[in-house]
């Protein structure tokens, strides 16, 4: 981990480090020795995988804290980055591999005369409905009414209880609740998965990454009372949320454009007339005599039943 920064990449920094040296490394102890006895080595593999994604995501500066932490620990459905906590995976590793197991158990110890749940499993059990006490664990006593995969029903129960209660760990803003429940939805979190291969276009400089991570984790970017360099006219806030909607950026205009003018390209291919930047001749102010709206990006003829129809685009940010 500690050698992740001489690749000077953020992008394929974070991609090894949740490959390859991720939890999986601990899973097997995790799965095959008592929570207690792995205490010493999870409390020091998190340590250092903390401090590797820290210095991922701030290279060493200020604003990661216990927040940044435990979002960048949970599983991307959740709006995570996907690195596992080997904490949270021990609390249920335990019991599922005991679980998945029980039929291979009772074959080897048919004729030893061992037929009760033994200690070890017992005080797992327990450790276990610590961490979630509103999950019906009875079925893990009895080796025959344990799900038939252990191992995914405890994680999903224990990361979803997670993600569910982060309101209450954590004193959390409206746009943060906000940024949270986003980072949930379809595909928000794809980016983290690509395989950086710059012919395809799958590579992100260091700055846009670190920028795209810190804006996902709430880590502010700016002073409160900067100014915007680039339009001289509104005040960055924190977070840099009018840095990504700033209209006086090259690259916002340039999408638009763009996404206009392949929009126009293929109305002309399919034999419908349309126009672009057309001016719309109606709300006119009758004060100044001239037309209240701005043109239309797209003015398309006869689009439905004989009636013209206007197309605005709007552009998305890529956060």
């Amino acid at each position: 981990m500690k050698l992740l920064p001489c690749l000077q990449d953020p992008q394929c920094e974070l991609l090894l480090l949740r490959s390859c040296m991720g939890v999986a490394k601990l899973l097997f102890g995790l799965r095959t020795c008592q929570p207690h006895l792995m205490a010493n080595a999870v409390s020091c593999f998190d340590d250092g995988l903390r401090e590797a994604i820290e210095d991922i995501v701030v290279c060493g500066g200020s604003y990661f804290g216990d927040l940044q932490w435990r979002l960048a620990s949970l599983p991307m459905r959740l709006g995570g980055l996907g690195l596992l906590s080997a904490r949270d995976v021990g609390v249920y590793a335990f019991v599922a591999s005991r679980a998945q197991s029980c039929v291979l158990q009772d074959h080897i110890l048919r004729n030893s005369g061992v037929v009760k749940l033994d200690v070890d499993y017992q005080q797992a059990l327990e450790y276990l409905s610590i961490s979630l006490p509103d999950f019906d664990i009875g079925g893990f006593y009895n080796m025959d009414t344990a799900p038939p995969k252990p191992q995914k029903t405890l994680a999903n129960a224990l990361f979803d209880k997670i993600a569910r209660s982060l309101g209450e760990t954590f004193d959390l803003s409206p746009r943060q609740k906000a940024v949270i429940e986003c980072l949930k939805g379809p595909h928000a979190q794809d980016f983290l998965t690509v395989i950086p291969i710059e012919g395809l276009g799958q590579c992100m400089s260091a700055v846009e990454y670190r920028a795209i991570l810190k804006y996902r984790l709430m880590i502010p970017m700016y002073s409160e009372d900067e100014t915007c360099p680039i339009c001289r006219k509104a005040c960055m806030d924190k977070y840099g949320e009018h840095a990504i909607h700033c209209k006086e950026l090259p690259g916002f205009k340039y999408r638009h454009d763009w996404v206009r003018d392949v929009l126009g390209d293929i109305l002309r291919r399919a034999g419908i007339s349309a126009k672009k930047e057309a001016p719309v001749n109606f709300l006119t102010d009758p004060m100044e005599g001239r037309s209240t709206l701005r043109p239309a990006d797209l003015l398309v003829f006869g689009w439905a039943g004989g009636k013209h129809a206007c197309v605005d685009l709007t552009g998305q940010d890529r956060l």
